[in-house]
């Protein structure tokens, strides 16, 4: 099932790689978060944007599922899919993914946009042009199904 609107590729890194000899859970974050920055880009949130209105997002919550390890000098893609959207919000589902297709990790982010102009963060909507294209991001997979990761518990019991 493809998931993507947006599709970025990484190489593991050296020092991506931690004690253990894998990829280290600290980069599938960065390799999440530098995908989310390329969405940005793409939506109209790009450095221009963010310089001149003083705007950015921030993470609200993030949600990592490790399926399988990632080794130096390997090679994946992060797809990212919008779920859902407001009028300053933004919920998005990734997928990593080895060279054959397999699942390496998940992530579930919600995401705020917030600007910065009074000198203090503060929530603030997207502008128009943003809205309509995260809007057309998520009805363009409207009839995907819900990632089935998301529905479960973090926790033990």
């Amino acid at each position: 099932m493809s998931i993507a609107v947006s599709r970025q590729a990484f190489n593991v890194l050296p020092d991506w790689v931690d004690y253990n000899g894998h990829m280290g859970d600290f980069a599938y974050g960065i390799a999440f978060s530098r995908s989310v920055t390329a969405l940005m880009d793409e939506i109209g949130l790009d450095e221009s944007y963010r310089t001149e209105n003083e705007a950015t997002l921030y993470t609200l919550e993030m949600r990592i599922g490790y399926q399988r390890e990632c080794h130096e000098g390997d090679t994946f893609t992060v797809g990212t899919r919008v779920l859902a959207v407001d009028v300053k919000r933004m919920h998005l589902y990734q997928e990593m993914l080895d060279e054959s297709g397999e699942r390496l990790a998940w992530c579930e982010q919600v995401l705020l946009h917030v600007a910065r102009t009074s000198g203090q963060p503060k929530a603030a909507p997207f502008p128009p042009i943003v809205a309509a294209r995260l809007e057309a991001l998520q009805m363009a997979q409207r009839d995907q199904p819900y990632p089935d990761w998301l529905n479960r518990r973090t926790g033990i019991g």
